[in-house]
């Protein structure tokens, strides 16, 4: 899909609940704030627009995300889930007139930019749908072409797209990869650098 013109929404909007009063995304994961971590390891080139969708103006990490190519965005109805952010993805995307949109997380600090590449690859037509999968069920990162815009903006609340993900094409990763951070638990557990990281499957989409 590579002639496409293909986008990226960074969702980082969320209410944090399980965090407490702390900016989840500010703080500390291997050595930089954890909202970094995802923006760095998309590949910038590869996309004719961003977003990261927040829920605030001035985030602490805004500059770095506009220095990875994203302009942050802020959602005025991000207290109704995460639903509104893709919702308002969607919409950007359809007003840019691209051919798909590709939908990070900036709370899953662990996704390598090879899984973000092969997840562009999967992609050949508007009509298709990719997502990845821990090997159980299917998750974001996901890539949805064109077609599915209109759906994706009637989305709200917390499900986000997760009906449709759920229907999709998956490409299969090491469950480490797509371990979202939700908790300061979380952020301790997982903080500590591993010595390597796994290597992907060499072919491991399935349908």
């Amino acid at each position: 899909m590579t002639e496409f013109r293909i986008g990226v929404a960074l969702l980082a909007a969320g209410a944090s609940r399980r965090f407490g009063e702390a900016d989840k995304l500010a703080a500390q994961f291997r050595g930089r704030p954890l909202g970094e971590h995802a923006a760095s390891a998309l590949p910038q080139e590869k996309f004719a627009r961003g977003w990261v969708i927040t829920s605030v103006a001035g985030h602490p990490c805004e500059d770095h995300w506009r220095g990875c190519g994203l302009q942050p965005v802020v959602n005025p109805d991000a207290v109704k889930g995460m639903g509104s952010s893709v919702a308002l993805a969607a919409s950007l995307a359809q007003e840019a007139g691209l051919d798909a949109l590709l939908v990070a997380l900036a709370d899953m600090p662990l996704v390598p930019r090879e899984h973000y590449c092969a997840l562009l690859g999967a992609l050949k037509r508007p009509c298709d749908i990719a997502a990845s999968s821990n090997g159980d069920r299917n998750l974001p990162p996901a890539i949805f072409g064109s077609d599915f815009f209109t759906a994706l903006m009637e989305l709200s609340g917390d499900q986000g797209a997760r009906k449709l993900i759920g229907e999709s094409r998956s490409l299969d990763c090491p469950p480490d990869w797509l371990i979202d951070i939700d908790s300061p638990q979380d952020l301790q557990d997982h903080g500590q650098a591993k010595s390597a990281q796994p290597k992907p499957p060499s072919k491991g989409d399935s349908t």
